[in-house]
């Protein structure tokens, strides 16, 4: 063989098979094994584990330490010893709580053949959320290395620092707080905004799937219970501008980038709120309809049976 067919053979290694499946990845299986994993979106829940693990090496990386001025106002904010909402109180507002509604909901208001399966993937739509925006965020806001609004207050700069002057925090901080200081230099993007909008603009999605908001028979209380959530996301945003932890543009951002995957996560599991079965997953939506055309091909075959007996007993 050839160093041509070799590489030939490397390139179009997927192609092999003509029957290639971009779906599958050509995965070989048996017909119910790959339909169990597609199912039950497997793929993405060993996506969530490896989330899960990033999470915790995102949030220990240090971040991108840039000069400052010491007399630079938009960091010269106090540091509030106490936050309205603290790390742990964010992941019960934008996790557990609506993880618990999501599934306590789906089993009490899904039809019996679908409760398991609505509340498996409408939780695992909510942790794909969560977890990915953890750590899109957490990243990216280590390389960008702002400072917070509070940023001097956690340095203490050396008296005798010149002022106008571009310093390093290695040079004039003299706190011996590490973990606080490398911390005030992960302001952009929020993350109390993107993990809570993450996760209650999902939230708010999915009640106004399962609450049918767009039919036009049900009343507008329908959509503002819907929406009860996302506005709690707002509030959490906008108290890290009263905690001086987060400028306006840091919880913007945020907000946008929670939306984003939120409405992402919701999208590729459910069908769009103006859909008649909005609260199904959009599998079992492809289930229905096509027992639903069985029903009508059944029912067009006997229906053509009975013509054609009719027709017999009249020749006859």
């Amino acid at each position: 063989m050839t160093i041509n067919d070799t590489l030939f053979n490397i390139i179009n290694y997927f192609h092999k098979d003509k029957n290639f499946n971009r779906v599958t990845f050509g995965l070989h299986s048996s017909p119910t094994a790959l339909k169990t994993i597609i199912r039950w979106r497997l793929t993405d829940f060993l996506l969530l584990v490896v989330l899960t693990g990033l999470y915790f090496f995102a949030y220990a990386l240090k971040p991108f330490q840039r000069q400052f001025y010491i007399n630079d106002l938009t960091i010269s904010h106090p540091f509030a010893e106490h936050e309205r909402v603290t790390g742990t109180q964010l992941f019960v507002y934008a996790t557990w709580f609506p993880l618990t509604l999501l599934v306590a909901f789906s089993l009490v208001f899904t039809k019996p053949k679908y409760k398991i399966y609505v509340a498996y993937v409408s939780a695992l739509g909510l942790l794909l959320a969560v977890t990915s925006t953890s750590v899109f965020t957490d990243i990216v806001k280590n390389h960008i290395g702002r400072h917070r609004p509070d940023f001097l207050a956690r340095c203490i700069p050396k008296e005798g620092t010149p002022k106008d002057v571009l310093v390093y925090a290695k040079d004039v901080c003299t706190t011996d707080n590490l973990d606080r200081l490398y911390d005030g230099f992960r302001t952009t993007p929020s993350g109390h905004s993107s993990i809570s909008f993450a996760g209650l603009f999902y939230t708010s999605l999915w009640l106004s799937g399962q609450l049918v908001v767009k039919n036009e028979l049900v009343g507008s209380w329908r959509t503002i219970v819907s929406w009860i959530p996302a506005f709690g996301a707002l509030l959490i945003a906008l108290s890290r501008t009263e905690d001086y932890r987060h400028h306006f543009v840091d919880v913007i951002i945020g907000s946008i980038i929670g939306i984003t995957i939120g409405s992402w996560s919701y999208f590729r599991l459910f069908p769009s709120l103006d859909s008649s079965r909005s609260y199904y997953p959009l599998l079992i939506v492809k289930e229905i309809q096509e027992e639903e055309e069985e029903d009508k091909g059944g029912e067009l075959q006997e229906h053509l049976t009975d013509i054609n007996y009719s027709r017999i007993r009249e020749t006859v």
